[in-house]
C-alpha cells in the first residue's frame, strides 16, 4: 500500500535515525501553545504536527511532493501520534519558500527554521506578531534574526542527556557566547543504519513590533 511505504520513509529519516526532536517540539508546545505553525524546508520532518494542529509545510525537493501526495495515509499517521484533541490540519506547498508564498501575513504562531537558511529573514512576514521563531542556528540563522529589530531572544532550549530544557533566563550575549560554531550533524553507524547524536542549541525568538525613530 501507498500510505504504509509512504510513513516507512519518514521512519527510516527519522524515527528510526532518532531525529524526530519529540522533545522539542513538546517544550515549545507546552510553554508557548501554539496552534498554526509554518515549516519551511520541511522535507518530510512532520513531527511538528504531533503537537501543533495546524501545520503548513514548505519544500520545493520531489521527495517531500511525493510523500505528501500521499496526503491521507500522511493524516491518518498524524491523527495517531497527535497530543491534541482535534483532527490535524496538514497543507503541503510544493515551492521554494524565498518566493512569495500563498500565505496570509501575519498567520502563524510559530515559524520553524531548522537546517534550511534564510527563514527568519525571508518568511518572519508570516509570523504574527508575538508569534516565534524556533532555529537551530543552521546558516547563521539565529545571528541573522538577532540583529532584526523585529525579533527578540528570549529563551533557548539545550538537549543534553537525551532531555530537552527550556532556558528563560539567558544573557544579552548568549548568542555570541554559544553560537559561535555552526550547527553540525553529528552521526554514527548503528546495525539498523546512520543515526543522529544530537547536541544542539536552540534558539527561541519571539517577533515584536519594529521600533522607528
Amino acid at each position: 500500500m501507498k500510505s504504509s511505504s509512504t510513513i516507512d520513509l519518514y521512519r527510516k529519516y527519522y524515527r528510526d535515525a532518532q531525529f524526530e526532536r519529540v522533545g522539542l517540539f513538546k517544550v515549545i508546545g507546552e510553554n508557548y501553545h501554539c496552534n498554526e505553525a509554518l515549516y519551511p524546508g520541511s522535507f518530510i520532518h512532520i513531527t511538528p504536527s504531533f503537537f501543533f494542529p495546524h501545520v503548513v509545510y514548505v519544500d520545493q525537493g520531489p521527495s517531500a511532493t511525493e510523500f505528501f501526495a500521499d496526503m491521507l495515509g500522511v493524516l491518518q499517521y498524524i491523527n495517531r501520534n497527535k497530543k491534541y484533541k482535534r483532527s490535524a490540519y496538514v497543507r503541503f506547498i510544493a515551492q521554494d519558500y524565498s518566493t512569495a508564498l500563498p500565505l496570509g501575513e501575519k498567520q502563524f504562531d510559530l515559524l520553524i527554521s531548522l537546517y534550511a537558511s534564510g527563514i527568519s529573514r525571508t518568511c518572519k512576514k508570516y509570523l504574527k506578531l508575538g508569534g516565534i521563531v524556533v532555529t537551530n542556528n543552521f546558516q547563521d540563522d539565529a545571528r541573522q534574526a538577532a540583529l532584526d529589530p523585529e525579533f527578540q531572544l528570549i529563551s533557548v532550549v539545550r538537549y543534553r542527556k537525551k532531555t530537552y530544557t527550556l532556558i528563560e533566563d539567558i544573557s544579552e550575549d548568549f548568542l555570541a557566547s554559544q553560537g559561535k560554531a555552526k550547527t553540525k550533524r553529528y552521526t554514527k553507524q548503528t546495525s539498523s543504519g546512520i543515526e543522529y547524536t544530537e547536541n544542539e542549541v536552540y534558539f527561541i525568538f519571539r517577533r515584536c513590533a519594529a521600533e522607528h525613530g
